[in-house]
């Protein structure tokens, strides 16, 4: 027969099991975002970046007059396009390390919790 502390004990390792496991697959995704930002990066972002057309677009869009805004050589557009995409690809390089970083500590807390819990389920075994 259990007692109410290994059932607790267990139950809390059950917990921090399920969240080590959610915990393991956002490291994951984290670390794809570092290492392949422009694959993480949202579609929209992404393929605005593709051609100049699109790029061009996606400035004619945001502006307020789009009558008056007058599109500049193509070799200048293409400089704007990669850079902003340089530029892109960067925020998306830091949110993947900022979500790693939160992540990790996820995992510490977790791990130091079932670990703990898991010797204390074991002493109430005995």
């Amino acid at each position: 027969m259990k007692s109410k502390l290994e059932i607790y004990a267990l139950a809390v390792c059950f917990a921090a099991v399920v969240c080590l496991v959610i915990s393991v697959s956002v490291v994951g995704y984290s670390i794809i975002r570092i290492v392949n930002p422009a694959l993480t990066m949202p579609s929209y972002n992404y393929n605005r970046y593709q051609t100049n057309d699109r790029f061009w677009d996606s400035i004619r869009s945001r502006a307020e007059d789009q009558s008056t805004v007058k599109r500049p050589p193509e070799q200048d557009l293409t400089k704007q396009r990669l850079e902003a995409l340089t530029i892109d690809l960067e925020g998306e390089k830091r949110d993947g390390l900022q979500s790693l970083i939160r992540a990790l500590m996820f995992v510490v807390v977790g791990a130091v919790v079932l670990l703990l819990h898991w010797r204390i389920a074991r002493k109430a075994r005995s």
